[in-house]
């Protein structure tokens, strides 16, 4: 359990997916996302509660999914309707990367956007790997026993590999998207 705990970020400047997966990673990841696709409410609020349960710091970046009292404190109730939609916006994405690990270009287009907009919601290039632990939580939970040590390592190299996409675009987010940002 310790490695879910923490991600280690790949450190290169290279920008082709190939350099962090293998076509049997890619392969397992798709896979296992067609297996568990069906039901993306669920495991979305699968891996956002678990994730507000983990990372209870983090609850302040929704203010409004997170319900708020007179005094405008945070109560910590959560509006699961909220919850879910965001959390469906999320997996759609998620599930969109999937299904184009086959084209860099465009994956790395789409992720760079996605950071640049994040940080508009103050979220900073070091929170991304909190989500780490809970999106496995969740798929360990979903998949089952389809849910191997090789599944694991597959979606963990996609993740950091979103993550490293995403923090480009944080770090740059008023650029227009070019290969001086990707490379």
């Amino acid at each position: 359990m310790g490695t879910a705990q923490s991600i280690s970020c790949i450190e290169t400047n290279e920008k082709d997916l190939s350099v962090y997966l293998t076509p049997r990673q890619i392969s397992l990841v798709q896979e296992t996302w067609h297996q568990i696709n069906d039901d993306l409410p669920k495991l979305g609020l699968l891996i956002f509660l678990k994730f507000f349960q983990t990372e209870p710091e983090m609850k302040s970046l929704f203010p409004k999914i997170i319900k708020m009292n007179e005094s405008n404190q945070l109560e910590w109730d959560i509006d699961n309707e909220m919850l879910t939609k965001h959390a469906v916006t999320v997996l759609e994405g998620l599930g969109a990367a999937v299904e184009n690990l086959d084209d860099s270009d465009f994956l790395n287009s789409v992720l760079i956007s996605i950071g640049q907009t994040h940080v508009k919601r103050n979220v900073k290039p070091q929170m991304l790997k909190k989500l780490w632990p809970s999106l496995q939580h969740g798929l360990r939970v979903t998949l089952g026993d389809r849910y191997t040590k090789e599944v694991n390592e597959s979606w963990k190299r996609v993740y950091q590999y979103i993550g490293i996409q995403m923090r480009k675009g944080m770090e740059n987010p008023d650029a227009e998207f070019n290969e001086n940002i990707v490379t």
